[in-house]
Formats: structure tokens, sequence, C-alpha cells
């Protein structure tokens, strides 16, 4: 008789984040490399808490946080932290969310797309995922150095504000 096991959601999480990272870092052109500074931090500082419906991983949060920092303006940051949760019900399709800190933005992603392996389906919806993230961030750095720049260069005459 066979038994089969289960897959261990904590490890399919890593999996997933895994095929993120591999994504951004194809994805990372030498222009947005050349644009600012990127760093990444996978660990968790332990103040994450699953959003409604999600759960917490078993060993703990697993999750990424990228800062971007302008090259032509050091005090010009954009930051956002992208983790993955196992579904609270577990079982149930999607198996699993990715969601962005600052944003709506999520990717629910099936048992199926990731297990037994990581599908083309899969790699497919996390390219677009991480390809908005990357134009919003670097949409944001932009607005975030054209304010500096006019403050620095017209006295923070700028005809618009943060808010």
């Amino acid at each position: 008789m066979v038994v089969s096991q289960s897959p261990d959601p904590d490890v399919l999480a890593r999996t997933i984040l895994g095929v993120l990272w591999e994504t951004t870092d194809r994805q990372v052109s030498r222009e947005i490399a050349h644009l600012a500074d990127i760093a990444v931090d996978a660990s968790d500082d332990g103040t994450h808490v699953a959003p409604p419906g999600l759960a917490m991983p078993a060993s703990g949060c697993i999750t990424t946080h990228v800062t971007a920092t302008a090259r032509d303006h050091p005090g010009v940051v954009e930051d956002m932290r992208v983790a993955v949760w196992p579904v609270a019900d577990g079982g149930g399709d999607p198996a699993f969310v990715v969601t962005r800190s600052d944003t709506e933005l999520t990717l629910p992603v099936a048992l199926a797309d990731v297990h037994p392996e990581v599908t083309g389906h899969l790699q497919a919806r996390v390219n677009d995922f991480i390809a908005a993230i990357i134009a919003h961030m670097v949409a944001e750095l932009d607005v975030k150095m054209q304010r500096t720049h006019i403050r620095e260069s017209q006295g923070d005459l700028a005809e618009y504000t943060e808010d």
C-alpha cells in the first residue's frame, strides 16, 4: 500500500518565494540597476500578521523586503514587502496568496501550480506579477526623485505636494 504524503505548506511557500526571487533577478534590467541601488532583505522582524483569510506559516512569515534607493538622490527611497501566505482553510484553491505590502496587488497560487513541481502557468503569472511590482516601484521612485529635484533646484516651489 502506497501512502501519499501531503506537501508541507512551508516548503511550498518557500518554493513560491524562490520563483519570485528568480523572476525578479531576470527582470531587473541594467536601466533599473543604474537608476537605484536595490537591497533585498529576507528576514522577518516578527511584526507581521496574516491578512484576513490567510494563515501564518508554521516557520514564521515567508517574506522579502525590497528597498530601492535612487542613485542621484540618496535620500529618495521606495520600499515594499512581498509575502507568501497559505490560505487559512488549507486545501482549497488558491492554496497560497502572494501579497505586496503597500497595494492591493495579490497573486493567488493553486496547489497544482506548485506541487509536485512549479508549472509554466505559475511562472508566467509570477512574471506578470513581478513586472507590475517593478513598474510600480520605478514609477514611485521617479515621482519622489522629481519632487526632490524640484525642491533642490527651485526652492520647494513645486506645483504639487506629496499629499
